[in-house]
């Protein structure tokens, strides 16, 4: 541990830092009158005290340097080998992916080859199951075609049956509410007559 300064001390016990206080001290020095008796003493102690400071804040700072550039050394040395490394899986890599892509460029030749004669089978397929799509597309639409007209048929007598049953329920309304609301009328009026 290093012993307290003067500084220290006084920054301590008037609640202020290091910095303010040296600064004070030195403004404080520029305009005290030169006297013999008090300056060198004061000086000297001050200085040396200050030069202490600047000694312990330079070795340590030295030390700190010392201590980032041999870190920074290490890792740089790692890094390079890792590097170093990195390079030559690279390369090991590029070679077999070479190796790689000629196979599957031979591969894929062969694939391409057999895939041309399945898509020339799968043509005459195609074309042989669109024929007969078309061919039961035109049974479909004549099925359909009938079931259609068989359908408008039995619509046309239900609509017809539905046409009657709504003119029987018109008449049955009309005879019962005309009734209803003749005698609701007259219940008004003779509410209001008495």
């Amino acid at each position: 541990m290093h012993r307290r300064s003067l500084i220290a001390d006084l920054a301590e016990a008037l609640s202020k830092s290091e910095d303010e206080v040296r600064q004070f001290l030195e403004a404080l020095w520029q305009w005290l009158p030169l006297a013999i008796e008090v300056e060198p003493p004061f000086v000297r102690y001050l200085d040396a005290k200050i030069e202490g400071v600047r000694s312990t804040l330079e070795a340590e700072i030295n030390g700190l340097r010392s201590a980032f550039e041999a870190e920074i050394n290490g890792l740089r040395s790692t890094l390079e080998a890792e590097i170093n490394g990195l390079r030559m899986a690279m390369e090991q890599g590029f070679k077999r992916a070479e190796e790689r892509d000629e196979a599957l460029r031979r591969e894929m030749e062969q694939g391409f080859l057999q895939a041309r004669e399945r898509d020339e089978a799968l043509r005459r397929e195609m074309e042989q199951g669109f024929l007969q799509a078309r061919e039961r597309d035109e049974a479909l639409k004549r099925l359909m075609e009938d079931s259609l007209e068989s359908v408008r048929k039995e619509l046309r007598q239900e609509i017809d049956s539905l046409r009657q049953e709504v003119k029987r329920l018109e008449r049955w309304f009309l005879g019962f509410s005309i009734p209803m609301l003749l005698m609701l009328i007259g219940l008004t009026i003779q509410n209001f007559l008495k």
